[in-house]
């Protein structure tokens, strides 16, 4: 079985102020660990508001994943233009070497983080 986290219980708080017909609910989240945490989340309703957290917190994770690929693609393009202009196929290494050490990196870091 599978644990998540997921949404124990919801009350609406105010109209928003500054947008007019949306409503500030009050999410209480469960997370993996029983830890309960409130979550404030804007809404034309309920399952608006809802929906829009669960977009997100997907969409968070989804740019992180971007932004790993990114910064691990860098150094192995880099490298590999100095490379192409040297005329000298070691700097392929480096760049490689480079970006599996940055991954490996970012993956202890990931993990200290999200402590699984």
């Amino acid at each position: 079985m599978r644990l998540r986290r997921k949404a124990i219980s919801a009350e609406l708080v105010r109209e928003s102020k500054d947008n007019p017909g949306y409503y500030r609910y009050n999410i209480v989240i469960q997370e993996l660990d029983g830890s309960e945490k409130v979550v404030p989340s804007y809404g034309k309703d309920m399952q608006d508001a809802i929906s829009r957290l669960v977009w997100t917190e997907r969409s968070g994770s989804k740019l992180i994943s971007i932004a790993i690929v990114f910064i691990i693609s860098t150094p192995l393009l880099t490298f590999t233009m100095l490379s192409a202009v040297k005329d000298d196929p070691i700097w392929l290494l480096f760049g490689l070497g480079s970006s599996i050490l940055l991954g490996f990196l970012l993956q202890s870091v990931d993990r200290y983080i999200s402590k699984k």
